[in-house]
């Protein structure tokens, strides 16, 4: 895949539209901000913030403001030999896409930009390994219905992956919550919607998953163990390992061995 140009947080007012009835003789992803109007199979229709299109090439491309200000990421690029890739993710074509993640294609968008400038012997390759990861990201929004993700779904899905990478870090569902400027009790309230587990399980998951690891991994001792994940001590860290897994910290290290 070949990046021709691309286009991020382009603001517009209220009279905004593009109309080409031979589309623009290149593949177009549009990544809505605002709800815009969109049409689709001969069809003027809705599309609400956070859906997304794929244009093919040749496709009718007419799209417009839905409100006093339109805002929308754009992506032309030349997607010859790669029918079978996107067939592969399940991604339709000219159609809209209910919910996209946002704040990852965001960051998608933002590594794209850069590595197009960055005049590299493998600036194409990364160009074309970003475009590959983007339309896999859209293509997870397949299926799904835009009212499932809450205001605050990218902040909470960027906060997840911090846990994950550093647990130790996460003590204080107080400065979680203020963070994202939410009340302690909605901030618990909506990380279960949108995670299906409470932030503290999830703080505690994390914890164990890098304690095991550290254990089948690394010669080190369960207090400096302990430690690295997060525990103030390993008396609590010994007691909660055994409650969650059946057997000691010990125990799991030798049978991993």
């Amino acid at each position: 895949m070949k990046l021709h140009t691309l286009g991020i947080d382009y603001h517009h007012d209220r009279d905004f539209v593009i109309d080409r009835p031979n589309g623009s003789g290149d593949s177009l992803i549009l990544i809505f901000k605002t709800p815009a109007l969109i049409r689709l199979n001969n069809d003027i229709m809705h599309a609400p913030a956070g859906s997304a299109v794929v244009f093919s090439p040749e496709y009718y491309q007419h799209y417009a403001a839905d409100g006093d200000e339109y805002i929308n990421h754009w992506v032309h690029f030349d997607d010859e030999g790669s029918d079978e890739f996107i067939q592969r993710i399940g991604l339709p074509l000219n159609t809209l896409i209910p919910a996209c993640d946002i704040s990852a294609t965001e960051r998608i968008l933002d590594l794209l930009s850069m590595e197009a400038l960055s005049e590299t012997k493998s600036s194409n390759a990364s160009c074309d390994l970003l475009l590959r990861l983007l339309l896999t990201k859209l293509a997870d929004g397949i299926g799904q219905k835009i009212e499932q993700s809450s205001h605050h779904s990218g902040a909470l899905k960027e906060l997840r992956a911090l846990i994950y990478r550093n647990p130790a870090q996460s003590k204080c569902i107080d400065d979680m919550a203020a963070a994202l400027s939410l009340s302690p009790s909605h901030f618990q309230h909506l990380y279960k919607k949108e995670f299906g587990i409470s932030c503290y399980e999830d703080i505690l998951t994390a914890r164990h998953a890098m304690a095991k690891y550290y254990l089948k991994n690394t010669s080190l001792p369960i207090s400096r163990i302990a430690e690295l994940c997060g525990y103030e001590n390993d008396v609590h860290f010994i007691r909660q390992f055994r409650k969650r897994h059946n057997c000691t910290a010990m125990q799991y290290r030798k049978n991993n061995i």
